[in-house]
């Protein structure tokens, strides 16, 4: 697809460009063509981020007529991070390199300061931070000063773009180990927070004399607080706080006397995700769930939240968000993503009071061809509010065959309201998907995950298996047609939920699943730093017995249905020995597991050759167990067995 990007884009401005025909597998799983768009701030030129063969690129068109200015990459497997404008004349940018092998980035990233005007670049070895309101001069990198108890204490520097080779001015240093910062809209570092070892959460803010105070720490107050951003006259910190028994709530800080205010608040979801001014320089709302994100606003007769929520309204089922403007305020940048969009960019001239189309995320495939992800609700069997997705396979109006997939984490991971490849794929195959936010899931507050602890093969489970059950009494899954599928946890949950539920499902995948919890204080890189092996003791606990009698592996000769496992060979978070003594108990119960390894991959799968191969083999494996014509009336719905090697193998 090289240089489609162009072509595509000379031509979107007035329709979307997408590809003819039905999608391919693949279609659904490749990396996005467009991934970022940011317009100078004297709105003459556009910095698209985009792919092109094996890397991401920076390419640079005059607005007027979409010729290109300046292109800029990394070079081979080079990959864009962060990027800003410094002026009209100069881009800022991180950049890093994926390993050919691996697929993934291999070192920190460096930075490039790009004059569009010469032919190339200037770098630093260091890790761009970010640029200074109004400050066309100067950017600011962070840099690792010192170590403090094995952990680095984060420092803030600013460079002149004219003297590069010149020491950086320091702005400010972390007042504690392996910190994130916060700089306000004058480059003065104000914001400090971190995680400790023992999940400790910390919270600083420092004032003009460059003295740092503790504003929360989690040992104390038992929640978490981060922050979001810093008002545009630099007076308030917005924070997004835990409470104990609901959801977390977004308030506003004054640096000056400690005051805090609570801004906004949902009874069931935490916030999910920022909202800012139309110039992008301060917070002023929140979308949050369940189900459908909704727009909030803490001053909604501001002009800003009146602008914000036009766009709601002009781009209706979206999530849609300013992410660049120019120095004037007269043309922006939106993007806006949904369940069948992944996103797409238009340009805004609030002038004229129109938006334009400049090209979508994925260009090949058409959003209004996938499957929408219908919110629902149920109560589990004790009582508890749970909430979900339903896609519904396309054509199908009765029930359908199923697949229940199961997110990993199980903790700080939810399933939302977006573009997901797996669900779109198995639903233009002709199968509905459910999701359902299982107790621990995220965005919904503390007590919630709390809830989720010491539950992974017992609450959790139950919570899959009602909504389940719900999908069947809502008449949309033909009850006897359903598999369950999951990567991670979710991939545990898979093989558990088949040893306890023998009857509901008639398959079961599971992807670099963790089969023994037993095994997780000794097997894989969880228990080997002190944070690890602290969250292992909070969420799993210490009893061995227990955590065995948890275990899929401990209940083989439950699982009567069809399995199909799935493991990377480089897995160091999950090895693949829980995948190997799990294939060896499903065989010694004489139900012996479909077994697939990927000598290249790790936990999870990004080379897109074995992402191809496994979906490829998860269509043949659902095809053969609850796909059409398929009599699936008892448990031998055939799958094969032995050793496979995926399509990355040697």
């Amino acid at each position: 697809m090289k240089r489609f990007w162009l072509a595509c884009l000379l031509v979107s401005v007035a329709f979307a460009c997408m590809a003819d025909g039905a999608p391919k597998t693949m279609d659904y799983f490749q990396r996005a063509e467009y991934e970022r768009v940011a317009i100078s701030p004297d709105g003459a030129l556009l910095a698209i981020v985009h792919r092109e063969d094996d890397s991401t690129q920076v390419t640079v068109v005059r607005r007027a007529d979409m010729q290109v200015v300046a292109q800029i990459g990394p070079g081979s497997r080079g990959e864009i991070g962060d990027l800003s404008w410094l002026g009209s004349d100069h881009l800022v940018l991180s950049a890093n390199r994926d390993s050919e092998r691996y697929h993934q980035p291999i070192s920190d990233p460096w930075t490039y300061l790009v004059d569009i005007h010469a032919k190339h670049p200037q770098t630093l070895d260091s890790n761009f931070f970010g640029t200074v309101s109004g400050d066309e001069h100067h950017f600011l990198v962070r840099e690792c000063k010192d170590f403090m108890d094995g952990e680095c204490r984060f420092s803030v520097k600013r460079y002149d773009i004219d003297h590069l080779m010149s020491k950086p001015d320091e702005l400010g240093e972390a007042p504690i180990g392996d910190a994130s910062l916060m700089v306000d809209h004058t480059g003065t570092v104000r914001i400090a927070w971190a995680w400790s070892k023992t999940a400790r959460s910390q919270l600083y803010v420092r004032d003009d004399s460059g003295k740092w105070t503790s504003i929360n720490d989690s040992d104390a107050t038992h929640v978490e607080e981060i922050p979001l951003g810093i008002s545009r006259d630099n007076k308030l910190a917005f924070l997004q706080r835990e409470r104990t028994d609901a959801p977390d709530i977004i308030e506003s800080y004054d640096f000056a006397s400690g005051k805090r205010t609570e801004l906004l608040s949902d009874p069931v979801s935490d916030p999910l995700h920022v909202i800012y001014s139309m110039d992008g320089k301060e917070p002023i709302g929140a979308w949050f769930g369940p189900g459908v994100p909704r727009a909030r606003y803490w001053a909604p007769s501001s002009e800003d939240a009146k602008w914000h929520s036009a766009l709601v309204k002009a781009f209706p089922n979206t999530v849609v968000d300013v992410v660049s403007s120019t120095a004037n305020g007269s043309t922006l940048i939106v993007y806006a993503y949904s369940d069948r969009d992944e996103g797409s960019w238009y340009l805004l001239d609030r002038v004229a009071n129109k938006a334009t189309l400049l090209f979508h995320s994925r260009p090949w495939l058409d959003a209004t061809a996938m499957a929408a992800m219908e919110p629902f609700q149920l109560k589990a069997r004790d009582g508890l509010p749970l909430h979900g997705f339903l896609s519904r396979a396309h054509g199908t109006t009765g029930p359908a065959p199923m697949v229940v997939i199961v997110h990993g984490g199980p903790y700080y991971i939810a399933d939302d309201w977006m573009f997901d490849g797996e669900t779109q794929f198995l639903a233009a195959h002709g199968y509905s998907v459910l999701h359902v936010n299982f107790r621990g899931s995220a965005n919904f507050g503390q007590r919630f995950m709390k809830i989720g602890y010491h539950q992974w093969g017992r609450g959790m489970v139950n919570d899959i298996t009602d909504a389940t059950q719900w999908a069947i009494a809502q008449g949309v899954a033909d009850p006897k047609r359903i598999c369950i599928y999951g990567g991670s946890y979710g991939g545990y949950a898979a093989l558990m939920s088949a040893a306890r539920e023998p009857t509901l499902y008639r398959c079961a995948i599971g992807l670099a699943g963790p089969y023994d919890l037993s095994k997780l204080y000794r097997w894989g890189d969880i228990h080997r730093s002190d944070y690890g092996e602290y969250y292992l003791n909070i969420v799993l606990g210490l009893d061995k017995a227990a955590l065995l009698a948890d275990s899929p592996v401990s209940h083989a000769s439950d699982i009567t249905i069809p399995v199909l496992l799935v493991h990377g060979q480089q897995d160091e978070r999950v090895p693949i020995q829980y995948a190997k003594a799990m294939q060896s108990a499903l065989k010694k119960s004489g139900h012996p597991a479909q077994f697939v390894s990927y000598d290249w991959e790790g936990h999870g799968l990004v080379d897109p050759a074995d992402q191809l191969d496994f979906y490829t083999r998860m269509l043949t494996f659902l095809s053969s167990n609850i796909g059409p014509g398929t009599d699936n009336a008892g448990s031998g719905a055939v799958a094969a067995s032995g050793d496979v090697k995926g399509a990355g193998g040697n």
